[in-house]
């Protein structure tokens, strides 16, 4: 799959499913009516939105494959600084009709590159490696992928039931979830922010390529942990939202 160049080609979408995924975050399944978006997993699209007050632009990562042919699925936390995403939540509904944007962003997987992955996710974080993940799966790729995923919440951590059911049936991808906030109720399982031992525990090979996504400062954080392992910056790429 070769990288498609940004355009600016403007696309009506609009919402055919809208489903409530965490307590702060919903997705949004899109019809393209016919229309193709070309984007690569990992990649974002802005949409334009007229709340009647005010134009706004939200840019999201796509969590959809690009083999779902016709449609675009977003997944949007609702924050209380930005209107647009309060709009999607508040307000929007099946039926309504956005112009869609993209897609755009060098952070995607590049499936010419060999070798094993580890994704990298902090919250929301999550929704870049939805789609890579989503299309290695589809796509019966020879890839051994490795997804290292916190959250606030035992609650928070988005698409959680559909990632444990793709490290069961997909040999090639495994998938470890860390809660960081205290007394997380319904979790038995690991608690903390990702640190070095959580990584040194998935005995991830020299080769590996990492992928970061997550709230302001975790990135930074991640990369000079991860430098401090010996990773060249060569084989870290990082997503930027703000």
């Amino acid at each position: 799959m070769e990288s498609p160049e940004q355009h600016d080609l403007d696309v009506d979408a609009t919402i055919v499913r809208i489903q409530q995924q965490t307590p702060t975050v919903k997705s949004f399944l899109f019809d393209l009516g016919g229309a193709q978006l070309t984007f690569l997993p990992g990649q974002w699209v802005d949409l334009y939105i007229d709340t009647g007050l005010s134009a706004e632009v939200g840019g999201y990562s796509i969590t959809s494959s690009p083999l779902q042919p016709g449609a675009i699925e977003l997944a949007v936390k609702k924050l209380p600084f930005s209107p647009a995403s309060t709009y999607l939540h508040d307000r929007a509904r099946e039926g309504d009709t956005f112009i869609m944007r993209g897609g755009f962003g060098e952070f995607y997987f590049d499936q010419s590159r060999t070798g094993p992955l580890a994704l990298i996710a902090g919250g929301i974080g999550i929704t870049p490696f939805m789609s890579m993940l989503r299309y290695i799966d589809e796509a019966g790729l020879d890839v051994d992928v490795t997804l290292i995923y916190s959250a606030s919440t035992a609650s928070e951590l988005l698409f959680r039931e559909e990632l444990e059911q793709l490290a069961a049936h997909n040999p090639g991808i495994s998938s470890v979830f860390s809660v960081t906030g205290p007394g997380s109720q319904d979790w038995d399982g690991r608690c903390g922010r990702i640190d070095t031992a959580l990584i040194q525990e998935q005995g991830l090979p020299p080769d590996t390529l990492y992928y970061l996504c997550g709230p302001p400062g975790f990135e930074e954080g991640l990369s000079a942990l991860l430098g401090n392992l010996g990773v060249s910056p060569g084989h870290i790429k990082v997503e930027r939202w703000w």
